[in-house]
């Protein structure tokens, strides 16, 4: 096996808490994360030679050597593995938008672990391939998985959560962004208004009720980051005027998604949503069995 091609599928936060801080700095986060449609399409190729790591993009804007959380992975796992002549090409063909809270740059660092434990016949637990990447960014851990997952700690302390039922997710992005460093600096200064029911948010996946689950949810970084992005607001509008069952913003931003059960009406949201701005996506849930091994 020379090479391997794999998607990285996006991610929503259904919930978001912060539930304290570490002495390193880092917050504490409750969240429940959904695996979504939305995918990037990633190819590895183990080349002969020792020239290291190469990667090519289909967006002009990412980068494409060491900040490039793709080649940090790639980096930690011929660390981990103790493989030290290698040569691989690594090529990224991105439809998740960056910057978005969807977690593009973690999903592709997720799939080119796991594309690299192939080529490379190297498996690691899933403790183990927690412990390489979790230093690379707290959310990468998730994406080995996807499905429906509650995350604690800064991210990687993972356990399954009952799938969220089938229905269709509307995803929008405004252009406008911010930086996930600035809206935890601003979350402290200002505080959080409103907090999310963790438990009530399980019971409702359970029961598969998602207005129970729009009631109990709530995603407290969205005042820290719309006085940034006052964008985000209205797309969430839009989307509740469209018949949204709920419509929050995922991650740090500017992403927003909607959650409909009628397709029809996800696709009228749709229409609306793009008068007004340029990345709108229809996705369905993506639901996948626990792993043990990379």
């Amino acid at each position: 096996m020379n090479s391997v091609t794999l998607r990285a599928y996006a991610k929503i936060n259904l919930s978001l808490d912060v539930t304290g801080k570490r002495e390193d700095g880092y917050h504490l986060l409750e969240s429940v994360f959904q695996g979504i449609s939305l995918y990037d399409n990633i190819k590895v190729f183990k080349e002969k030679g020792s020239g290291g790591i190469s990667i090519r993009c289909n967006v002009p804007y990412i980068p494409t050597d060491e900040r490039n959380i793709v080649h940090k992975v790639a980096s930690a796992f011929f660390k981990a593995a103790n493989i030290e002549n290698y040569q691989i090409s690594i090529e990224l063909n991105k439809t998740i938008p960056s910057g978005a809270g969807f977690g593009g740059g973690s999903a592709d660092g997720a799939a080119v672990f796991s594309a690299l434990c192939r080529l490379y016949q190297h498996p690691f637990s899933i403790e183990e391939a927690i412990d390489i990447l979790t230093p690379l960014g707290a959310d990468i851990p998730f994406f080995l998985y996807s499905g429906t997952m509650l995350a604690r700690g800064i991210g990687e302390i993972l356990s399954p959560a009952p799938a969220l039922k089938d229905c269709f997710i509307v995803l929008a992005k405004p252009k406008a962004g911010a930086s996930t460093k600035l809206i935890f600096q601003k979350l402290a200064e200002e505080g959080i208004q409103k907090r999310p029911d963790t438990q009530k948010v399980l019971q409702a996946l359970e029961t598969g009720d998602l207005p129970a689950l729009a009631a109990s949810t709530a995603n407290v970084l969205e005042n820290a980051t719309i006085p940034y992005c006052p964008k985000i607001q209205d797309l969430k509008g839009i989307l509740l005027e469209n018949g949204a069952i709920l419509s929050m913003m995922s991650g740090s931003g500017s992403g927003v998604f909607g959650l409909f059960e009628d397709e029809s009406a996800a696709k009228k949201a749709a229409r609306a949503l793009r008068r007004t701005t340029r990345f709108v996506h229809i996705a369905r849930p993506v639901c996948r069995p626990m792993k043990t091994t990379f």
